[in-house]
């Protein structure tokens, strides 16, 4: 599950048909409904003989029919003025045409800030959000929705009008904050992003831990660009793209899958054109596009930003199998050859960095006299860190016996525990400020300071010299003069020096290929 990202560092109401201006004998409610239906069918902007919110034309159409989605910064689409065709603002979000309790989307009404009521009635005041903010909806009532949204460094709830909430995928979970979303909201990105000349330096992974899928786009562009071309349409009259994967049914059969984006994409308020995720300010789009749709589908930027599989995410986007492979089981004479047969092919490949490696043997601690020792851990690289649990203390001597933290992932601190050990402490801060702090029992203590050797597992980079990112997915290019493998960082920086077939061995404990239908 690779997902190492860039920071090293309900059935509800929406509004009614409006009924015909001239007055007719009202119908009842089945012969509503049936014409209804029909026209929501039939897709024409005509009015329907009498009133019908969507809640009632939902049951009658049944639950699995989903009525045509709405655009515009309020609503609905507008009828010509001479015809039934409906006009669409392509620079409009796209807005969903039913709304449950649980579903997450955006709230985007064109202003800088949107105001949330107390009330479902609108009135009152629960307080403002930033255009563009992800929010999720609690409750539903009429065309008012009540909606959970982050403003500021804390979520609020209030109430807003449903023309307001647009179909956006989950914005990701604050890291630092995993009660909030992420802080940035959604922006349109002027331009049409189809991909004209998709390519692997295309990839510029941004603050989410899908370096997984990044990767396997930019993979697939440099072994079939036309795959990617293939995959991503452009509907100028409605300004959204159509993305197509590819669902796994059964054994190496795959069905394609259409999902539809508009060209909002999450980023900084101060910074609207500079996309959060995947994406730079100014760059090539299409796999911030392609990127958008995936979450979509799968549910959400806060699910594919746990991570995924290479070789999953490679057959979604070219509808070809994929195949995978452990460099454990490799022997060194094999890598190179290997890596030239996936050239001359045109596979496409991806290999993952193992998520951690072991220090060196470190005597950092000192004492000022007694039985209380204290050491910093050093780190090769400012990116580093002390993967808790790891740390191992002994006395080259002896005489204290052995030592280690208890600590579990995401701990700012743990306890140094051991036979001998009175009291003990680690602070994991990273960046070879990591402390340690122990007091030995009377008489139990080593004789010096330096007879005490730490080591301990860390994440971060891997190998300094060829800046190897662990727990980090890479595509690969090409082979180097015959003997070394050059692979690409899906961030769109960091990017490593080619590495050789016993590097390559050393540093990656995965390794996917797919070999997508040529043109």
């Amino acid at each position: 599950m690779l997902q190492h990202d860039t920071r090293p560092r309900a059935n509800a109401r929406s509004r009614a048909v409006e009924a015909p201006e001239e007055s007719a004998p009202a119908a009842d409610k089945q012969t509503r409904l049936g014409n209804a239906a029909l026209q929501a069918q039939i897709q024409t902007s005509q009015p329907s003989p009498a009133a019908v919110s969507n809640d009632e034309l939902g049951s009658w159409l049944g639950d699995d029919v989903e009525l045509p989605s709405k655009r515009g910064p309020d609503a609905p689409e507008a009828a010509t003025a001479g015809g039934t065709a409906p006009v669409v603002d392509p620079t409009a979000p796209m807005r969903p045409s039913k709304f449950k309790r649980g579903q997450k989307g955006a709230l985007i009404g064109g202003t800088k800030t949107l105001e949330l009521a107390e009330k479902s009635d609108g009135s009152g005041s629960a307080g403002t959000v930033n255009d563009g903010v992800g929010a999720e909806i609690i409750a539903v009532s009429g065309t008012m929705l009540q909606v959970q949204a982050r403003s500021g460094d804390k979520n609020i709830e209030g109430w807003i009008d449903s023309g307001k909430f647009a179909d956006e995928p989950a914005i990701n979970i604050d890291e630092d904050h995993p009660e909030l979303r992420d802080d940035y909201g959604y922006h349109r990105i002027s331009g049409d992003h189809l991909p004209a000349d998709p390519k692997t330096t295309d990839a510029a992974q941004g603050y989410l831990g899908d370096c997984f899928l990044v990767a396997s786009l930019a993979a697939i562009a440099n072994a079939s660009p036309q795959t990617i071309k293939d995959a991503i349409t452009y509907n100028e009259s409605t300004g959204t793209y159509s993305v197509r994967f590819y669902e796994e049914k059964g054994r190496n059969n795959f069905t394609p899958v259409q999902i539809e984006v508009d060209a909002y994409l999450p980023g900084k308020a101060s910074s609207k054109d500079d996309p959060a995720y995947a994406g730079d300010k100014g760059g090539v789009m299409w796999v911030a596009i392609a990127e958008k749709a995936y979450a979509k589908w799968k549910g959400g930027y806060d699910v594919i930003g746990e991570g995924g599989v290479m070789a999953d995410a490679m057959q979604e986007i070219s509808g070809v199998k994929s195949l995978s492979k452990q460099p454990s089981q490799m022997k060194e004479d094999e890598v190179i050859p290997f890596f030239q047969q996936c050239e001359k092919d045109g596979r496409a490949v991806c290999a993952g960095v193992r998520d951690n490696s072991k220090s060196d043997e470190q005597t950092p601690f000192s004492s000022s006299g007694g039985n209380t020792f204290k050491g910093h851990l050093k780190q090769s690289h400012e990116w580093n860190h002390v993967d808790p649990g790891t740390v191992r203390i002994t006395d080259t001597q002896g005489k204290a016996g052995s030592a280690r933290d208890v600590g579990g992932k995401d701990d700012e601190s743990g306890k140094i525990s051991g036979t001998n050990v009175d009291d003990g402490s680690i602070i994991y801060k990273g960046a070879g400020h990591d402390t340690i702090e122990m007091t030995y029992k009377d008489g139990k203590g080593p004789d010096n300071a330096s007879d005490l050797k730490v080591q301990f597992s860390y994440e971060g980079v891997m190998n300094v010299q060829k800046l190897i990112i662990g727990d980090h997915a890479y595509v690969f290019q090409s082979v180097v003069g015959g003997k070394e493998i050059q692979f690409y960082n899906p961030w769109g920086s960091y990017q490593p020096k080619s590495v050789t077939a016993a590097e390559f061995l050393d540093l990656f404990d995965s390794l996917s290929t797919n070999l997508p239908n040529k043109a």
